[in-house]
């Protein structure tokens, strides 16, 4: 019993965690709207973008400072497309900035009735998108946050009738959910406002911003305007008809059709009345329309609506225009256009958030009607396949668990993803062309395609491998041009259900091995078992072969940086003398008065500092001249004063320095079988036997492969040897 009385108690609290379905007093809701107007004074466009604005944090831009910067930014969707949910659904950066512009026209005063369209293609992750989106909403509406109010009359029947059949108190909810501060006359609204709202920034948004121009334009149903005015006309007092006004909380809930409206393309329009006879879309309840009959008269106040009035002020969806969809969504021209439509002789009005799901085809159902004027009240947002490889992994991480990262060497996971992405994306791209005409020339780092640094720049990064003149050319009308082309992509190859079921066959095929997963299992995958035919449709000719060689030339680099510890105070004094030398002539012994050290210019000194600063072997002709041109270049910089380690010449030769150490740290050791084997046997006794300076280099490169780029210490010794075997330091030297 402990237990159970637990398990209630829990479930009590988390339940009651939930706002309840609150109903106010006229008076109340005015004096809540005049403490939160923000909160209380919004509408369904307001409402949405709010609940957005709550999910999704402020955008991380990753370099703040780049005045070329077009607000490509990394916006965090977990929360609305993918907590708590069975099926998340994950946003890639792309369609994340679509979606988040779109969302802020809601707030910017755009909220005439359109229908905001999402296209893709089948197993793109639409219908996840959406209903994961329509969840969130439903759960911030039952929070405090995302309250809003509704009409209700209680009206007291002894006011009105002295028929014993009239009741003491009707209850009459607004068919169409109307926010309850409409029922104030339309022309008395501005000046009520006026006199309601309290001095301060929050009232002079409402009254001046166009996000707030549906509270003075804005009517309420005819059933709530005809019990207003006939209610005034028998009372004579407009505090007297306040007094049966209530405001309750709005309660949406998708499977009763409240607030949300679903439709799939199989279900039917059929309505049927309280007797159970086809209605032809016309509702009605006979019980409260004959107690409105002995109230105000009959006919006088006509308690009808459709089925869209379920929906007005909520959101009315399409989910795929096919089948039944088809006639719903031309049904909707005239309430789109003109936010009002005929319900037997009554205009009904309908300001909703209306979503469609569509597949690149279905666009045909307007352009066949030729309804051109309605093809402008829809807005498109495309969902293509995922074009961003660390969305890919974060799918399957989401499906296949999050520890399957530990089964790949670093970079691995991504790269399979890479390959995944490549069939989706276009060989051609125009703005990369015009920006750099011959990609060719970073073959070590990208394909001749230009295809990875795209995926690349989709994901809101500026590669390091650019040059400084082609990072100069990435201006802004570049940026904005290669990002619309994402636009244009992701609408083929290997869908979001084919990559998760590739990814599963690699997998089980790969993974429980004593190695981690590495590029060679990918290339073995790619070419040999999903077939020669479907391999060559889908992944672009020598992608994989470009992919595997920036792959090996980053590792490569991550080993020689691993290999590199040099002392830069060595490095500095070297520079330092061999800037003092250089104004000698050879054989000469000199004091340097930067460094205090005694030495003799030697043709084997200026030999060995002019190939670590060029990165290139010299004779001695050479190695002279190169002395004579940074002599020439020492004079120019001692004259301007200031200390030499301040000047430029001597920054550029301190990273070049660098830079050619690292680039020839292996050249001892990649031909050294001690070298390979003192790797294999580290971690084990059989490393203690290798030389002491052979080991103290080993273990610093491991250590460095685990702290600077996140090996496991079997990942490192791994991918060593991988650099090794495939004598990649020969390969790019």
């Amino acid at each position: 019993m402990p237990a159970v009385k637990d398990a209630l108690t829990y479930l009590g609290s988390e339940i009651g965690k939930t706002e309840k379905v609150v109903t106010l007093s006229f008076e109340e809701y005015l004096d809540l709207a005049a403490r939160e107007p923000g909160r209380v004074l919004r509408n369904i466009f307001q409402l949405f973008y709010d609940m957005v604005n709550e999910c999704v944090d402020k955008g991380t831009d990753e370099y703040p400072d780049d005045p070329e910067s077009i607000g490509f930014v990394k916006y965090d969707c977990t929360r609305l497309f993918a907590e708590r949910a069975d099926n998340p659904f994950f946003a890639d950066r792309l369609f994340a900035n679509r979606f988040i512009r779109q969302i802020e026209s809601l707030r910017q005063g755009f909220q005439q009735n359109r229908i905001y369209a999402y296209e893709g293609p089948s197993g793109c992750g639409k219908s996840t998108f959406l209903n994961n989106l329509l969840r969130t909403f439903v759960a911030y509406t039952n929070t405090r946050a995302g309250q809003i109010f509704e009409l209700v009359w209680e009206i007291d029947g002894t006011l009105f009738s002295q028929d014993a059949g009239a009741s003491k108190k009707l209850v009459v909810p607004c068919p169409s959910h109307d926010y309850p501060i409409l029922v104030v006359p339309k022309e008395h609204r501005p000046e009520f406002l006026r006199k309601l709202l309290p001095d301060g920034e929050a009232k002079q948004k409402i009254l001046g911003s166009k996000e707030y121009e549906w509270l003075f334009t804005g009517e309420v149903c005819t059933v709530c305007k005809s019990i207003f005015e006939l209610a005034l006309e028998k009372l004579g007092s407009v505090e007297k008809v306040f007094t049966m006004l209530r405001a309750r909380t709005y309660k949406f809930d998708r499977r009763l059709g409240e607030g949300i409206s679903v439709f799939n393309p199989g279900d039917q329009s059929v309505w049927v009345g309280n007797d159970g006879k086809p209605t032809g879309g016309v509702f009605t309840n006979k019980p409260l329309q004959q107690d409105l009959d002995r109230l105000f008269g009959a006919g006088r106040v006509k308690y009808v609506f459709s089925s869209l009035a379920q929906t007005n002020n909520g959101i009315h969806v399409l989910m795929d225009v096919k089948g039944y969809n088809k006639a719903r969504l031309l049904e909707l021209h005239n309430v789109i256009s003109e936010g009002v439509h005929k319900v037997g002789g009554v205009e009904e009005g309908v300001t909703a958030l209306f979503f469609a799901l569509m597949n690149p085809e279905d666009k045909r159902v307007i352009t066949d009607e030729k309804m051109e004027s309605f093809e402008g009240r829809i807005q498109y947002n495309k969902i293509p396949y995922v074009l961003a490889p660390d969305t890919e992994v974060d799918i399957y991480r989401s499906i296949f668990g999050s520890s399957i990262v530990a089964s790949f060497l670093p970079r691995v996971l991504e790269n399979f993803a890479r390959v995944i992405i490549s069939s989706r994306m276009n060989m051609e791209c125009k703005p990369l062309k015009e920006w750099i005409p011959d990609v060719a020339k970073y073959k070590k780092y990208c394909d001749e395609s230009g295809l990875l640094l795209r995926m690349a720049i989709y994901m809101g990064v500026i590669p390091n491998w650019l040059s400084e003149e082609d990072r100069k050319k990435f201006a802004a009308p570049v940026r904005r041009a290669l990002i619309a082309e994402g636009e244009n992509e992701g609408g083929k190859g290997f869908s979001g259900r084919d990559s998760l079921r590739l990814f599963g066959e690699f997998f089980s095929r790969y993974s429980g091995r004593p190695s981690l997963i590495t590029m060679e299992n990918v290339e073995d995958f790619f070419k040999h078992r999903i077939g020669r035919e479907r391999r060559d449709e889908f992944i672009p000719k020598n992608f994989l072969a470009a992919l595997i060689g920036a792959y090996d030339y980053a590792i490569l680099n991550e080993m020689k940086e691993a290999m590199y510890f040099y002392n830069k105070e060595r490095i500095s004094r070297d520079i330092l003398n061999y800037l003092h030398a250089v104004n000698y002539e050879v054989e000469t012994k000199i004091q340097c008065p930067f460094t205090g050290e005694e030495m003799e210019v030697t043709m084997v000194f200026l030999k060995l500092m002019a190939s670590r600063i060029a990165g290139r072997e010299m004779s001695d002709s050479d190695a002279l001249k190169f002395a004579q041109d940074i002599q020439k270049k020492f004079t120019v910089a001692a004259a301007k004063g200031g200390g030499i380690t301040e000047t430029e010449l001597y920054n550029d030769l301190f990273a070049a320095y660098v830079r050619n150490l690292k680039e020839k740290v292996l050249q001892p050791f990649a031909k050294n079988a001690n070298f390979r084997e003192a790797i294999r046997a580290f971690g084990t006794r059989e490393f203690e036997t290798f030389d002491t300076r052979l080991k103290e280099h080993v273990i610093a490169m491991i250590k460095n492969m685990m702290e600077k780029f996140g090996y496991t210490e079997q990942g490192a010794k791994e991918i060593c040897l991988y650099v090794i075997d495939k004598n990649l330091a020969e390969k790019y030297s």
